[in-house]
């Protein structure tokens, strides 16, 4: 994901309204062009024919953006916990393998 902005995604998703988000469907054979309406609780986002294309749109809603932005966050954090370990690693092990010099 390093060609995504992910803080531009976080922010993307923060404003977002938080749902509920449902999938919608119609006579009209793909996905409008008009802006999305909201009505009470509820954001019509797109209507499609395709079911399939419809759950996928409402299921990537903020909440699960968010989520998974986190654990990307968590990867990342881990993965440098990780280098700096088998760095620190390392170079214990080349010291224990230095010979020892007598004193």
């Amino acid at each position: 994901m390093s060609n995504i902005d992910k803080r531009a995604l976080r922010e993307v998703a923060e404003r977002a309204t938080p749902g509920n988000w449902r999938r919608t469907s119609s006579l009209f054979n793909g996905i409008t062009v008009t802006p999305f309406s909201l009505c009470g609780e509820e954001v019509t986002l797109a209507h499609t024919v395709e079911k399939r294309d419809a759950e996928f749109i409402a299921a990537a809603n903020p909440a699960t953006v968010l989520a998974l932005l986190d654990v990307l966050y968590e990867f990342g954090e881990d993965e440098v916990a990780i280098s700096e370990y088998v760095t620190n690693l390392e170079d214990a092990l080349r010291v224990a393998a230095a010979p020892q010099q007598e004193e």
